[in-house]
């Protein structure tokens, strides 16, 4: 009979919610850049490219909180509820991260399209997970 691994219970959540919170830092630290970093004129700023990296943050982002959720929950609400739990929780920090880039962070404005895109990558994020785990983040979790 194999041993039972001496991980407990709050050790293992924080195990698989690590990934996802070390995303939101990188998210939240990405944001606070300040404006003279990035250069408004470069070619990246003209093709609206930011938009895409905005959408790839969250994408990524939703993703290791998608698994962190749905891997992590034996069945509670957090667990069978994940997808909606991430897109609350996503758009709660997009839309915190745009107010702070147009108000507190020295050189950013604000952008809705970054909104929309934020938005974006976390549907994005749902997509990946049933590609990865052949099933929707959502509802009850197979045996």
């Amino acid at each position: 009979m194999p041993r039972r691994s001496a991980e407990t219970r709050s050790q293992a959540r924080w195990r698989r919610a690590f990934p996802a919170v070390c995303m939101g830092m990188a998210v939240v630290a990405l944001h606070a850049m300040p404006g003279g970093e990035l250069g408004a004129h470069d070619w990246w700023m003209n093709w609206r490219l930011d938009v895409v990296l905005h959408a790839g943050l969250f994408a990524v982002f939703g993703t290791s909180a998608l698994i962190a959720l749905r891997k992590g929950g034996g069945g509670g609400a957090a667990c069978r509820y994940a997808w909606w739990w991430v897109m609350a929780g996503g758009m709660i920090l997009a839309g915190i991260l745009e107010l702070a880039q147009g108000l507190v962070f020295p050189g950013r404005g604000s952008d809705p399209w970054d909104f929309v895109a934020d938005f974006i990558g976390l549907c994005m994020a749902g997509f990946a997970f049933r590609a990865l785990y052949l099933m929707w983040p959502i509802g009850k979790k197979p045996l």
